[in-house]
């Protein structure tokens, strides 16, 4: 898809908008029952899951493997090699490509040897997986996972600074890496034949994802300091989720303003149980923002399409502590967010009492804006 306003690096979901081609490989041998299981995972829409690339084809923002990332795959007869009673292995992503979609690589066994092996007189199997890796025993077809309310950088990363230009023409984009530990990814597949050659898994998305651009507006010569970002919905955001996994794909219908558009993201069901209606992102300490400069963070919310969301701007100007709070909206109208996408929006910091807000997620082709205070601010 063209975008009429590039907004901003990023991807969900599909989430928001997101992702392409990923697979991964795991050596073994499938002739005989007793033999290890070989797999292929991917993602529908084709992407992997632990680092988003920033490069968005076919609509959706590619999201590349990481060394040494673990998922768990789960059968309903296949058995670990060396732990007959459990139904269940955990692989590690190893060797990612660098070239072409970069996101293929291979998928080994945490142990050498180890893995789901064949069972002698079980002719047909259904497999499940997890990225991230659940804890605990996972259970045939269903799996959970939680949306904290409360988020920020993942600890121990490091923000990516990115300059263009050069003196006053010079434009710095701080990029606040996502905690991909929020991210959920489910797959699963039934009516495998006993010894394949290959196991396909594609993963689909478990959650939805905004992210957030923010910059001065040009005629502030001033620093901005934003501490944290609230996200307000008529529809909870975070909390936990039972998901029950589903082979094939299911309809999503996003309706933003008076158009609607249909996509497709996976069959698997989510069944949400909300902790708090908003979220809340803090940003690192002494956050400034300020004419040649923007931040960007990415926050995820339950899967679930999302109405009415306001943004409420925890903020220092001039020295003095403020809010802002915008509510999208598109010709007036309330925006819903669809589920398992990834959205991106960008903020332009008006000091006063205003904030400019954009909106484009990967599958609408619109420049929004954002009602402040009951006031449109109509972007020409």
């Amino acid at each position: 898809m063209k975008m009429k306003k590039q907004i901003i690096s990023i991807a969900s979901i599909v989430l928001g908008g997101i992702i392409l081609l990923a697979g991964c490989q795991k050596d073994g041998t499938t002739s005989k029952a007793g033999s290890l299981v070989k797999f292929t995972a991917g993602l529908k829409p084709a992407a992997t899951r632990t680092a988003y690339s920033g490069e968005i084809v076919n609509n959706f923002e590619r999201i590349n493997w990481v060394e040494g990332e673990n998922i768990v795959i789960w059968s309903d007869g296949a058995v670990d090699r060396n732990n007959t009673s459990a139904n269940y292995a955990s692989y590690a992503i190893s060797s990612p490509q660098t070239f072409g979609v970069k996101s293929n690589a291979s998928l080994n066994s945490l142990t050498d040897g180890n893995g789901l092996i064949w069972v002698e007189g079980v002719e047909t199997y259904k497999f499940w997986g997890s990225s991230p890796a659940i804890s605990g025993t996972p259970v045939a077809g269903k799996a959970s996972f939680t949306i904290p309310a409360a988020q920020q950088m993942k600890s121990g990363a490091t923000a990516a600074t990115a300059t263009e230009g050069a003196g006053d023409a010079a434009v710095t984009t701080v990029t606040l890496p996502a905690d991909m530990s929020n991210a959920w990814m489910f797959a699963c597949v039934e009516g495998v034949k006993s010894g394949s050659e290959n196991v396909q898994l594609d993963f689909y998305p478990a959650f939805t994802a905004f992210e957030v651009t923010l910059t001065a507006d040009s005629d502030y010569d001033g620093d901005i300091t934003v501490s944290k970002v609230e996200l307000i919905s008529e529809s909870p955001l975070a909390g936990t989720v039972a998901a029950t996994l589903v082979p094939g794909t299911r309809k999503n219908d996003v309706t933003n303003g008076t158009e609607t558009k249909t996509h497709d993201i996976g069959a698997s069901t989510y069944v949400c149980t909300p902790a708090t209606g908003n979220l809340t992102y803090t940003l690192p300490a002494d956050t400034k923002v300020n004419k040649p400069s923007s931040v960007t963070f990415t926050v995820f919310a339950l899967p679930q399409n999302i109405a009415g969301l306001k943004l409420k701007f925890y903020v220092k100007v001039d020295g003095e502590e403020t809010t802002f709070t915008g509510t999208l909206s598109k010709g007036g109208e309330p925006i819903t967010f669809g589920a398992c996408e990834k959205h991106r929006i960008k903020g332009v910091a008006v000091p006063g009492n205003l904030w400019k807000i954009f909106y484009a997620p990967g599958i609408i082709e619109a420049d929004e804006w954002v009602e402040v205070d009951g006031d449109p601010i109509i972007v020409e």
